[in-house]
C-alpha cells in the first residue's frame, strides 16, 4: 500500500509540469514575466494587479487546476521594482501553494540600455488530500502521518534591456530544498524541489508610434533529469483595443491568446491550448482566463497615456477650429482689402479731377497763351500725379534715429511711434488668437533689433504683431512685397483698420 501511494504521488507531482518540471505553467505569462524572473519586477514602470485561472486537460478527473495572483510595482523613478506572486496548484490529491516577494534593481547603463538584478524569497507548501485516497485497508499507517509541510525557497534573475530588445535568465528554486513529511519508515517520506533554469528573449516592434506592438517571444525551461522545453510565440498588442497571440510549447501544446482592453487600465484575456504530444487524444484541451488592472503611478502609466491622447485630440480639434477661423478671417480680409483699394482709388480720382477743374478755370480767366501753355503743362503734370502716387514709397527720404535695423521709412511709420489700433494700413508679421503668443513673437523681434508692437482687433478678437503703419494701402503693400526693402525675410501681411 505504501509503495502504491508513493507511486501515485510521484506521478501526480510530475504532472505539475511537462517532462517532470515542477513550476506551474501559464499561457498568459507575457503579461506577468516576474513570475519566473524577479528581475522583471517593476520593469514597465507602473503598478498592476493580475489574476489568472487555468484549467488543464478539460474533462479529465484530477487534472491540474492553477490559480495565481500577481501584484507588480515600481519605486524611486523606476530604479527599484517589486512584486508579490501567490499561487495555488491542485492536481488530484496533491495541492501545492506558495507566495513570493520579489525585489529588482534596474541599473541604467546608457540612454537605451538597462541591466536588472532580481531576487525572490518565498514559502512553498505541499499537501496531500488523504481523505480522497481509495484504499482497501483504511488503517494503513501511511495515511496518518502529517500530510502537509513547507519550506523556504529562493529565486534569482538577471535581465538586459537594450532599446526594444530584452534577454533574461532566472534560476527558480535555486536552493533545491527538500520537503519531509515523515521519518517513521525505512526511509523518509519526502519531496525534493529541483533547481530550474529559465532563459527568455523578446523584441518589441513598435508600429504607428507605439500604438501597436508586435512581440516575438522565445522561452527555454530546463532542469536536471528532464528534457528542456521551448516556447516560441508571437504577441500583437493594440494598446487602445486589445491583443491577439499564438504560441507553440514543444512536445506539449499549441496556444491561442486573445484579450480586450476594456479601458486604458483594465484588460481581460483568454487562452486556449490544444495538446500536441503523444497523449493529445487523452489529455484534451486547456483553458486559461486572465484579468489585469493597472493602477498607474508614474510617467509611463496608461493613465498618463490616456490623458495625453485626450489632450492630443483636443489640440487637433482646436487646430481645425483655428484653421477654419483663419480661413474665414482671410476671406473677410480679402473683401475688406478690395473695398479699401477701391475707396482709395476713388478718393485719388476725385482729388485729381478737382485739381484739373481748378486749373481749367484759371486758364479761362488769364487769356494768356503763354500762361495757357504753362497751365496746360501743369495740368498734364497734375494728370500724372495719380500714377506717381502708386510709387510714392520710393520718394520717402526722411528717416529716424529710432528705426532699429529696418531703415528707409518715415519716423511716424515705425511701430514704436504708432498708436496701436489707430486707423491705417499695418504691415504685420503675425496673427494670433492669444495675446501671450503675440507678445512672445514681438519680444523675439525686438531682441533682434526690429521694432514691433501688438494690437487687438475688437471685431475678431485676434492679436496682430505689426512692424510699420502707413496712411495708404499702396505704401503698405510696397513695403510688404519688397520685404521691407530686403531687410526682413519672414512672411508679411497687411491689416486694414478704419
Amino acid at each position: 500500500m505504501k509503495k502504491t501511494i508513493l507511486s501515485i504521488s510521484i506521478l501526480v507531482f510530475n504532472a505539475l509540469g511537462v517532462s517532470g518540471q515542477q513550476l506551474p505553467l501559464y499561457a498568459s505569462y507575457f503579461f506577468t514575466p516576474q513570475i519566473t524572473n524577479p528581475a522583471l519586477s517593476g520593469s514597465e514602470g507602473f503598478s498592476s494587479l493580475t489574476t489568472m485561472h487555468r484549467q488543464q486537460w478539460q474533462g479529465m478527473e484530477g487534472a491540474p487546476e492553477t490559480s495565481a495572483l500577481v501584484f507588480n510595482g515600481a519605486l524611486n523613478k523606476e530604479r527599484i521594482g517589486y512584486s508579490v506572486y501567490a499561487f495555488n496548484d491542485v492536481t488530484d490529491i496533491v495541492s501545492r501553494s506558495g507566495i513570493y516577494g520579489n525585489y529588482a534593481y534596474h541599473a541604467q547603463l546608457s540612454e537605451t540600455a538597462i541591466l536588472s538584478f532580481g531576487l525572490g524569497l518565498g514559502y512553498l507548501n505541499n499537501s496531500f488530500d488523504m481523505s480522497s485516497v481509495r484504499v482497501k485497508n483504511e488503517g494503513d499507517p501511511f495515511l496518518f502521518p502529517r500530510n502537509q509541510n513547507g519550506t523556504l525557497d529562493l529565486n534569482f534573475g538577471l535581465n538586459l534591456k537594450v532599446s526594444d530588445f530584452r534577454i533574461g535568465l532566472s534560476v527558480p528554486q535555486i536552493l533545491n530544498p527538500t520537503i519531509t513529511y515523515s521519518n517513521n519508515y525505512a526511509g523518509p517520506v519526502a519531496y525534493h524541489l529541483i533547481r530550474h533554469y529559465v532563459a527568455s528573449t523578446q523584441y518589441d516592434l513598435q508600429i504607428q508610434k507605439d500604438r501597436m506592438v508586435l512581440s516575438p517571444i522565445v522561452t527555454v525551461r530546463a532542469a536536471a533529469f528532464v528534457t528542456p522545453q521551448i516556447d516560441a510565440g508571437l504577441m500583437f498588442n493594440m494598446r487602445e483595443y486589445g491583443y491577439v497571440g499564438a504560441m507553440y510549447r514543444s512536445d506539449y501544446a499549441a496556444t491561442l491568446n486573445a484579450g480586450v482592453h476594456l479601458t486604458p487600465l483594465l484588460s481581460v484575456g483568454y487562452s486556449h491550448e490544444f495538446s500536441t504530444n503523444a497523449f493529445a487524444s487523452s489529455l484534451g484541451m486547456s483553458n486559461e482566463f486572465m484579468l489585469s488592472y493597472k493602477f498607474g503611478d508614474n510617467k509611463k502609466n496608461s493613465r498618463l497615456e490616456a490623458e495625453v491622447k485626450r489632450l492630443k485630440n483636443k489640440q487637433r480639434q482646436a487646430s481645425k477650429e483655428t484653421e477654419k477661423l483663419l480661413n474665414e478671417r482671410l476671406e473677410e480680409f480679402k473683401d475688406e482689402l478690395g473695398a479699401a483699394q477701391k475707396e482709395e482709388l476713388e478718393k485719388q480720382k476725385e482729388s485729381l479731377k478737382k485739381d484739373i477743374q481748378e486749373e481749367g478755370m484759371k486758364l479761362q480767366q488769364s487769356g494768356d497763351n503763354r500762361n495757357d501753355m504753362r497751365n496746360n503743362t501743369n495740368m498734364n503734370s497734375n494728370q500724372s500725379e495719380w500714377n506717381s502716387n502708386q510709387s510714392e514709397w520710393n520718394s520717402n527720404q526722411s528717416s529716424s534715429e529710432d528705426e532699429g535695423i529696418i531703415s528707409g521709412y518715415r519716423n511716424e511709420n515705425y511701430a514704436n511711434n504708432v498708436r496701436p489700433g489707430s486707423s491705417g494700413y499695418y504691415v504685420t508679421a503675425g496673427v494670433y488668437g492669444e495675446s501671450r503668443n503675440a507678445n512672445r513673437m514681438a519680444s523675439k523681434l525686438k531682441s533682434r533689433g526690429i521694432q514691433a508692437n501688438v494690437f487687438r482687433d475688437s471685431r475678431n478678437n485676434m492679436f496682430y504683431v505689426y512692424l510699420l503703419k502707413f496712411p495708404s494701402y499702396y505704401e503698405a503693400d510696397a513695403a510688404r512685397t519688397s520685404g521691407l526693402r530686403g531687410q526682413y525675410s519672414g512672411k508679411l501681411w497687411i491689416k486694414v483698420v478704419k
